[in-house]
């Protein structure tokens, strides 16, 4: 499936519950790996940053994965809340189908928070890459490197709400508290690369 920037934004603006929130976290993803890609590519090459070509050689190319990935998970992430929505339209007449229904919930429930836990472990990355070609990137390419920074924590703050929201309506303690423990250890770990991302972009202009 694959849907055009004119159509996403079309149907994002309509009542469709997809695509949401969730898809938006991990294009704002595909946009930061993208960034990273491009700087990656403006510095590569380039005879004065010809130290940093095997480097930014490799950040290309995970770079580029990356972008698969965060494309991936956009499709992923609407077809989780569809199948969510899906199982409350399941039976519930007798008390078997009952107990069948809320399990089928609370499976796709756990797939809808994994989803967009998998866009935050993915920006966590996107950070680090972003960060590596801030300090040895094209320096005309920094603001880039920066708004890649930015984009990352973007797409880990806005998936987490989408993790954060699904929590609250499990019932299984051990899997919620796994899960909310991995969601705060990552939020921190991309607050802070984005920060320090920030900084040296900052730096850098004003030279």
């Amino acid at each position: 499936m694959n849907i055009s920037i004119s159509d996403f934004i079309e149907r994002l603006s309509s009542g469709s519950p997809t695509p949401g929130g969730g898809s938006v976290a991990a294009l704002a993803g595909v946009l930061s790996s993208s960034l990273i890609s491009m700087v990656g590519n403006l510095t590569y090459g380039k005879k004065k940053y010809e130290e940093h070509w095997e480097k930014s050689k490799g950040i290309i190319k995970e770079a580029k994965t990356l972008n698969e990935d965060f494309l991936s998970l956009f499709y992923e992430d609407m077809e989780a809340f569809t199948k969510l929505m899906a199982t409350f339209g399941l039976p519930k007449s007798t008390e078997e189908q009952t107990k069948k229904r809320n399990e089928a919930i609370q499976e796709a429930t756990k797939k809808a928070i994994e989803v967009p836990l998998k866009v935050m472990e993915k920006s966590e990355r996107a950070a680090e890459l972003a960060l590596v070609m801030a300090k040895i990137g094209n320096s005309n390419a920094i603001s880039d490197a920066g708004i890649a920074g930015e984009m990352a924590l973007c797409a880990c703050r806005s998936a987490s709400f989408n993790v954060l929201i699904n929590l609250n309506f499990l019932k299984d303690p051990d899997y919620s508290k796994n899960m909310d423990e991995k969601h705060k250890k990552i939020s921190k770990k991309v607050k802070s690369l984005q920060e320090e991302i920030a900084s040296l972009v900052r730096k850098k202009i004003k030279k």
